[in-house]
């Protein structure tokens, strides 16, 4: 017979059991936050399982008093871009900042959180239900400002939430793939209203960790030019984000495929010039700069440049005594090329 039981997570630690219990924990969460207890190491104790419900996990927590904080570091470590929804089981009195905005909350208040945005917060002993599941799932709702939302189960889209996610949690044992799949489409569909009726279009620079995944974006790109395998989702999975979150992050430079492309044409600019010898054909070259087809790197580098490979080698010399590079004097070239 089958196994259709869900897989479960459980996280159990206890300093009366175990004198590291706490070091463990700061461990196990280092690629997240940094934490600070505000409650005697002696006294510490955490409980976490968690259900997968297919992409989207449920986790029923509780633990001491303690601050989180998430840095930018940490979230170019951790390198996911994903949602974070809290369901208060008891009265907390957190309190905190994200990004930007305060916020607080109490027993029956729902808090939003976005993963790829900085926030600190601190807590008294808490029991708490964690729904998390990658950003894309919510559509466009993930392009809306909710990072420190907090949804009042006071309100219609709040307690319809908030019903769904303790029913899912009382149930979770006893589910089927199948029925925990349908339960988490419903979650997300639920947390998507209530970001539609209580979230702001994001107005200025809320998502500067962009910047740090385009910078490291870059920097990967230009290491590997000569991999053959260098590919948008090669980019991808070193950085570890989704790839709606990649098409975003390399937009401003047309598209994370344009500019791999186009930074190998200039390096093949330059080793078209470099190649005194003609040590290389033009057909090794455009191979070692990742193109398969002669026809294709041709047109691209005529695209890019104004010139075919062939007409720059021709004319190579002349451009050679000029100190002329792609790489280095962009401008130059080109207003170069346009002479010829």
């Amino acid at each position: 017979m089958p196994d259709t039981a869900l897989r479960k997570d459980v996280w159990l630690l206890d300093a009366r059991e175990h004198d590291d219990a706490f070091e463990q924990y700061r461990k196990g969460c280092a690629h997240l936050f940094d934490i600070t207890l505000q409650s005697p190491e002696a006294t510490f104790f955490n409980s976490l399982v968690a259900h997968h419900l297919g992409p989207v996990v449920l986790a029923k927590c509780s633990g001491v008093p303690q601050r989180f904080e998430r840095k930018l570091s940490h979230i170019l470590i951790d390198g996911g871009d994903t949602v974070l929804v809290v369901v208060e089981l008891e009265d907390s009195g957190w309190r905190g900042d994200y990004d930007g905005r305060a916020a607080g909350g109490h027993m029956g208040s729902i808090r939003l959180i976005d993963m790829a945005r900085p926030y600190e917060m601190s807590t008294g002993s808490y029991r708490s239900l964690y729904v998390m599941f990658p950003r894309g799932l919510l559509d466009e709702q993930g392009d809306l400002d909710f990072h420190g939302l907090v949804v009042s189960e006071d309100g219609v889209s709040g307690r319809l939430l908030g019903a769904h996610v303790r029913t899912l949690a009382e149930v979770a044992d006893r589910m089927t793939p199948d029925e925990a799949e349908a339960g988490a489409r419903a979650m997300v569909a639920l947390i998507s209203g209530a970001i539609t009726a209580h979230a702001a279009p994001a107005t200025g620079d809320h998502r500067p960790v962009e910047k740090m995944l385009l910078a490291s974006g870059r920097q990967f790109v230009e290491r590997n030019l000569e991999d053959v395998e260098l590919s948008p989702e090669a980019v991808r999975r070193h950085l570890g984000v989704s790839r709606s979150l990649l098409y975003k992050v390399f937009e401003p430079l047309g598209g994370v495929s344009a500019f791999i492309q186009g930074r190998r044409l200039d390096q093949a600019f330059d080793a078209i010039l470099h190649d005194r010898a003609e040590q290389y054909t033009l057909g090794e070259i455009a191979y070692r700069h990742g193109f398969r087809s002669d026809a294709h790197f041709s047109r691209a580098f005529r695209g890019r440049f104004g010139v075919t490979p062939g007409r720059l080698r021709r004319v190579g010399e002349a451009a050679r005594r000029e100190g002329l590079s792609a790489l280095e004097r962009p401008d130059d070239v080109f207003t170069w090329l346009r002479g010829l």
